[in-house]
């Protein structure tokens, strides 16, 4: 219950000379400490209504935070995720253990410029625009959940595979790479990733069964790719 935090985090506050009192003007928990105006929104759930809710509160007060129940786990990707807004909001965040009342703030009502975030994910945000430029037929539409996604491995992929049939499904290695005018023909044949290669000898492959279905469910893409390689 949302009232089992009020207490614990009243008295951490109060400890530091804050004085405090709950449902100021619908204001959870509203302390002050000389000029300075803090409010805190209990929340049992860190979800919208509760980051809404806070934002709001900014309006009309120096700091801001919610209040919540330590999470069971703080290292997983969706608290981290709700971490990294609250810190671009310069929301703060403090966590009541339920075993022991104990209170921590793990996130300081101040507002993290995104320039920080961006050069410590400098590394994914080109990884991103690689990809985008490795996709020739860019055929993928988005909002569609489990679709399989035509990446820029699977386009290469198509490529050798339709050599490969072009060449009457058996063939070499380096003639395979000279049709397809995928560089990276032999590691894609060789490492198979989508099971749609037979090695049938020494540098030799054939097309599998799930080679031949992979050409009618990706004829779009195929033809797209294709239709690229001759503008």
């Amino acid at each position: 219950m949302e009232k089992d935090l009020f207490d614990p985090i009243k008295e951490y506050f109060e400890g530091f000379g804050y004085v405090c009192d709950g449902e100021v003007n619908d204001i959870d928990l509203y302390m002050e400490k000389g000029e300075e105006r803090v409010a805190v929104e209990l929340k049992v759930t860190l979800d919208f209504k509760a980051f809404r809710q806070a934002a709001l509160r900014q309006k009309i007060t120096d700091h801001v935070f919610i209040g919540t129940f330590t999470p069971s786990n703080m290292n997983s990707r969706e608290f981290k995720e709700k971490l990294y807004l609250l810190k671009r909001l310069g929301i703060g965040l403090i966590i009541v253990s339920k075993r022991s009342g104990r209170v921590e703030i793990v996130n300081e009502p101040v507002v993290s410029e995104l320039s920080s975030f961006q050069i410590r994910n400098k590394g994914k945000k080109e990884a991103l625009s690689a990809e985008f430029q490795r996709r020739k037929a860019k055929v993928n539409k988005g909002g569609v959940r489990h679709a399989k996604l035509v990446t820029g491995y699977r386009e290469e992929a198509l490529l050798v595979l339709d050599a490969l049939v072009s060449l009457g499904g058996s063939a070499k290695t380096k003639s395979i790479r000279e049709l397809s005018g995928i560089e990276k023909a032999r590691n894609i044949l060789y490492g198979n990733y989508y099971g749609w290669f037979v090695r049938q000898g020494t540098g030799v492959y054939g097309v599998s069964d799930a080679g031949y279905d992979a050409l009618e469910e990706f004829e779009d893409a195929l033809y797209a790719l294709k239709r690229g390689n001759k503008n």
